[in-house]
């Protein structure tokens, strides 16, 4: 079920810690302008390498604060609206115990003001992260690089991470591990907030979960899960919808049923997980809903071979939209990626595995396999994660296919093979930059290469942790931009 959210669409938490605050004296601008009051700055509760500002402020629209360290120019937080008398403000992005100067500036109808500095001392990184890095060989862009770092053990917490370009965590979210199970799915939503899936479910399991929403400075804004009686898969979670409106929630959910396996040399009654996906309103009601159960069969279970968990016959571990605000989803277990009406759950299309209605063209491996993170580009291209688990020998990639509707031809316009090769039985992620450069986690073997239209490497990254499901650029911390 879904829960309202919690507070302001501003960058503030509840309370602030009490691990160390400093103050400035009181600014006041021009006569009927501006004027800013106890003007305090302490350690983010969640996060040390952030601080939270408080500020008392009369005539005022809005606030920002500028911050540094010695010897830096100053950064600044976005503009935040004020509404009342106080207003805090979170920066972001700070190193370790650094002594940061904090400067408020306020905005209004007569004019601006500006507080005096106050300082303050940053925090160390909680003890899993401290001596992780980000490996870089090579030069990323400016902005962080995000990931889910696996817990050092299974009774730990989890982290959800922000390396910056020189491989540095400068920013962090803390979750407790729950049934041994690290953070699943993470992203950076458009409405700013990030989610992360928090639970013991990988897809199949009778175990619920939920995702968790969170502001960037750390405070939780919701909670999202499938409706009952569905348990909520790990894979994605997408938010539509205005920054200051209730969104609509779009998540695989799953039921398991009793099928019969013996075409994979299995029992004849294991117990089969099937998904389904559902569009839900910010308070649980279901406003769109379409179910595996009824449109595929078991046999169309093709991958990966043997009965091993997972023991979900379909698998989607991905969720985009075309063009035309249709769903397209990837359903690794059966090699195949689905248009899906949004509207009337029609299927429009299915490449891919053995229902496919495409012919697949100029691609030297012959198509995809297994696949993750299927994105649809500005061009209504197709962007895949090709773990090529049927690859001969198995070689995961990042692969571009261009569809022909009329022809029902899928050709392979772009794809980037690393050197030397590199297979990744499970996860992994494509991401693709206004810029035309393509970010490619490869998952399990622990990389993440950035490489230009021309498949040249920009630069590539190991991060000291290992393992991660997906990784993704996000430019600012403090709101949604597109990379």
């Amino acid at each position: 079920m879904t829960q309202p959210r919690l507070g302001a669409r501003v960058a503030s938490i509840l309370a602030l810690a009490s691990l160390g605050v400093g103050c400035s004296n009181d600014r006041t601008g021009p006569a009927g302008g501006p004027s800013l009051s106890h003007v305090a700055v302490a350690l983010n509760p969640f996060n040390a390498l952030s601080t939270v500002v408080a500020v008392n402020a009369a005539n005022v629209d809005s606030v920002r604060v500028l911050y540094g360290a010695d010897g830096e120019s100053l950064s600044a937080t976005p503009f935040y609206p004020v509404a009342g008398e106080s207003v805090r403000v979170a920066t972001l992005g700070l190193r370790p115990n650094t002594t940061y100067r904090h400067v408020v500036e306020a905005v209004g109808a007569n004019g601006r003001a500006t507080s005096d500095t106050a300082r303050l001392l940053t925090g160390d990184l909680p003890q899993p992260l401290r001596g992780v890095l980000l490996e870089i060989t090579g030069t990323p862009a400016s902005g962080y690089y995000v990931l889910a770092a696996a817990p050092p053990n299974p009774d730990s917490q989890s982290f959800l991470i922000a390396f910056d370009s020189s491989g540095d965590i400068r920013w962090y979210r803390a979750f407790e591990t729950e049934g041994g199970v690290g953070l699943g799915e993470a992203k950076q939503q458009q409405n700013g907030d990030f989610t992360v899936f928090l639970g013991a479910s990988t897809g199949w399991q009778p175990t619920y979960g939920r995702y968790i929403e969170f502001r960037p400075d750390g405070a939780i804004v919701g909670n999202h899960a499938a409706s009952p009686p569905f348990y909520t898969d790990n894979h994605e979670l997408l938010l539509t919808g205005a920054a200051d409106s209730a969104p609509l929630v779009h998540v695989f959910g799953y039921e398991l049923r009793t099928a019969d396996l013996s075409f994979k040399g299995g029992p004849t009654d294991a117990p089969v997980a099937g998904h389904v996906i559902l569009r839900l309103t910010v308070k649980g009601e279901v406003d769109f809903y379409w179910n595996a159960w009824d449109h595929f069969v078991i046999q169309d279970w093709i991958e990966p071979t043997g009965v091993n968990p997972p023991l979900d016959f379909d698998h989607p571990n991905s969720l985009d939209f075309d063009r035309d605000g249709s769903y397209v989803v990837s359903f690794r277990h059966m090699g195949e990626i689905t248009k899906i009406d949004s509207r009337t759950g029609a299927i429009i299309w299915r490449l891919g595995g053995r229902n496919s209605q495409f012919t697949i063209l100029d691609d030297p491996l012959g198509g995809f396999s297994a696949q993750h993170s299927v994105r649809v580009l500005d061009n209504g291209n197709l962007l895949v994660y090709d773990n090529g688990l049927r690859h001969t020998p198995p070689e995961s990639r990042a692969v571009e296919y261009q569809l022909d509707l009329q022809a029902r031809t899928a050709t392979m316009v772009w794809q980037f093979r690393h050197v030397p090769p590199l297979f990744t039985p499970y996860a992994g992620s494509v991401h693709r930059y206004a810029n035309g450069h393509t970010l490619i986690g490869f998952s399990t073997a622990g990389v993440m290469t950035e490489v230009d239209p021309g498949g040249m490497t920009v630069w590539e990254g190991r991060p000291t942790t290992g393992y991660f499901y997906r990784v993704i650029r996000v430019p600012s911390l403090y709101r949604y931009e597109r990379p």
